[in-house]
């Protein structure tokens, strides 16, 4: 496994256990939709990934994109299986 992948998988485990821990606290809906794209993008493309993660972690962007909707916005336990499904035992 790659250094760029590994970082990226710990990355977002890590984003993905804040996003479980808020889910309670109401957590925002574009939190979930960027989590869902660095997952969609993670196979193929982890440096795509990483720039979803960004995305996720600039505070601002609820401010700039209010209007951010999606027809269906992944639960995070779907956001959990797939990545367990792609990150296996890499971590």
């Amino acid at each position: 496994m790659s250094d760029g992948l590994a970082k990226v998988l710990r990355r977002f485990e890590e984003r993905l256990v804040s996003l479980e821990s808020e889910v309670a606290a109401g957590a925002r809906h574009w939190k979930a939709v960027h989590l869902d794209k660095a997952l969609a993008a993670l196979p193929g493309d982890h440096v795509a990934a990483h720039g979803h993660l960004d995305e996720m972690d600039r505070a601002e962007l609820a401010r700039e994109y209010p209007s951010l909707v999606e027809d269906h916005v992944p639960t995070v336990e779907e956001i959990r299986t797939r990545f367990g499904m792609i990150a296996g035992g890499n971590l």
